[in-house]
């Protein structure tokens, strides 16, 4: 249960920081054992946790303006739960997130928002491996997070991802093989006359191979294609490549991770190319059991929300997690990202730095205090913004 209440915590560390590291696509694993200190369903195969945070904090800068800003005490709750079940050659994963915002001197950027997951993962034998799965959200950008124009309520989406990814090959074999598919459906469900233009499906497919170099260590090779459909007519669509090499170890002298680098390249329906050096990594570096440092930095795309053809992102971000005994614990987040628009001229730099701790108060209950700043510079002066975020916690698990 310890698991489940550090996943509630994480969850509002999110909330709190605003923004996640570099993603790195993983290479596939076949879900362990998850602890089952959980509920039987009524003597189904079925385990089910609930859990619920609460976040009580003051946001000094909720619209993300560089001069004016509005500051306002602010709660943030979010109940959900996890469902498992398994047998020999089956796993079923479902989890929800609920989370409900509440802005006291700010009542406009109050929000709900939902997440969901299932997944299925099938072992067919030792080497044949099926993961089936399906992303829902139904969430929200803050107003003045994208560069579409302020409204009277923040932009509210829902976002539907089904995904697939078949796996052949055993763990430790010589050669492994991947394959992969997914699609998002993005759809805007309010502030219509300028949401309307986000409106998009991406499918995104590709293929890894892995080679064995050493007992725990691989090489690999990756091609990557996304196609980008925006809902519009005379929208102007596109599609992107990536190609990258790299390497993936398991557990080498306390570190696990993956190094890829590689080329992007990306055209328009418009006969606009435009190609860059692009790399994923990520890393994690255990020197003991109760200290950990997490890397990752990855060169990836954003699709623009007013302001040209589309964004360059160069992220790179570590966390220091720390249990100084059993019922204490920290935490040190350090985040940067330079967005260069491809089309417009506009460069931003990104620094976000958060801190927190944790005490065990009780074996289902833990408190925590979070600090997080975060600091745009901007070429165009009206982007910069300060904000500064202050929180306090209390997340609980059976």
């Amino acid at each position: 249960m310890e698991n489940k209440t550090k996943m509630a915590a994480s969850l509002l560390v999110a909330f709190a920081a605003g923004a996640a590291h570099a993603q790195v696509r993983p290479a596939y694993s076949y879900p362990g054992e998850s602890g089952r200190g959980a509920v039987n369903i009524a003597g189904t195969p079925l385990y089910i946790t609930p859990y619920v945070g609460l976040g009580i904090g003051r946001d000094d800068n909720v619209l993300l303006q560089p001069n004016n800003e509005r500051s306002s005490t602010y709660w943030v709750l979010s109940p959900g739960f996890m469902i498992d079940a398994r047998t020999s050659n089956v796993v079923f994963l479902a989890k929800y997130q609920a989370s409900i915002g509440r802005y006291a001197q700010s009542d406009d950027d109050n929000y709900v928002d939902h997440a969901a997951r299932t997944q299925f993962d099938f072992a067919f034998d030792r080497r044949n491996f099926l993961r089936v799965g399906l992303d829902w959200v139904r969430g929200h950008d803050p107003r003045g997070s994208t560069d579409r124009a302020i409204s009277n309520r923040p932009d509210i989406y829902r976002l539907t991802s089904p995904n697939v990814t078949y796996a052949f090959g055993a763990p430790g074999a010589r050669g492994r093989v991947e394959v992969y598919a997914a699609e998002a459906d993005r759809r805007y469900l309010n502030n219509r006359a300028i949401t309307q233009f986000s409106d998009r499906e991406v499918l995104e497919y590709g293929g890894v191979l892995y080679i064995r170099a050493a007992p725990k260590t691989y090489v690999l090779a990756e091609v990557r294609q996304s196609e980008i459909a925006y809902r519009l007519p005379n929208a102007s669509n596109g599609e992107e490549r990536r190609f990258f090499g790299g390497v993936s170890w398991e557990a080498t002298a306390a570190t696990t991770g993956t190094i890829k680098a590689g080329r992007l390249e990306r055209e328009s329906d418009i006969g606009v190319e435009d190609s860059a050096t692009s790399w994923e990594a990520s890393v994690s570096w255990a020197p003991r059991t109760y200290s950990k440092f997490d890397f990752a930095t990855a060169r990836t795309t954003t699709e623009s929300t007013g302001l040209g053809r589309f964004i360059l992102s160069s992220i790179a971000g570590v966390t220091w997690t720390h249990a100084w005994n059993s019922y204490l614990s920290t935490g040190v987040d350090f985040r940067y990202q330079k967005d260069q628009y491809q089309g417009f001229p506009r460069t931003d730099e990104t620094r976000t730095l958060g801190l927190k701790a944790g005490y065990k108060f009780r074996r289902w209950l833990t408190l925590g205090a979070e600090f997080s700043h975060s600091s745009r510079d901007s070429n165009l002066p009206s982007s910069d913004y300060d904000k500064n975020l202050y929180l306090l916690t209390a997340t609980a698990s059976m």
